[in-house]
């Protein structure tokens, strides 16, 4: 999997990157996952790292107080494809509750956030195998996770 960013980020000035996900549910976790493999060696100040954990729309003052030009969230998402496969999702066709463990659609969080930050939404979803409570990660999720961080640092990496 080769996941391009440089035409979703391109004119990114200020990016806050969202991981969503619970530790609890195996493969769901796979976007709080990038965000902490980022915080190792993604250190701009331009660059917000946020573990949004099961509650994104919890960070939604930071996020504002933060201004990015660009909100990259990663979560586990339903794409129809095998595990591990990452995409750059269409935000509008995610409308219905989560699959696994958020309780507000993506969709109304991203909503929430253009109208009070001029600001790009980008969604990376992660295919998962299973987010069943107390199972471990599927390798390749943790395939996914160390290539989708590699993405964005190869795209952020200078900003």
């Amino acid at each position: 999997m080769v996941l391009d960013l440089s035409l979703a980020l391109r004119g990114a000035r200020r990016v806050a990157i969202v991981g969503i996900g619970s530790d609890l549910r195996a493969d769901d976790a796979a976007g709080v996952e990038v965000v902490r493999r980022l915080r190792r060696n993604l250190t701009s100040p331009n660059v917000l790292l946020i573990d949004a954990g099961v509650a994104p729309e919890n960070f939604t003052a930071k996020i504002k107080k933060f201004g990015p030009s660009h909100v990259l969230m990663i979560d586990a998402t339903d794409l129809g494809l095998k595990p591990g496969a990452a995409s750059l999702v269409d935000l509008s066709s995610i409308t219905g509750p989560s699959i696994f463990s958020h309780r507000l659609p993506l969709s109304i969080f991203a909503d929430y956030l253009r109208a009070h930050v001029e600001t790009k939404i980008i969604l990376i979803g992660i295919q998962p195998a299973n987010a069943r409570i107390g199972s471990e990660m599927n390798d390749h999720i943790k395939k996914a996770v160390d290539e989708v961080s590699s993405a964005i640092l190869k795209t952020l990496g200078s900003l």
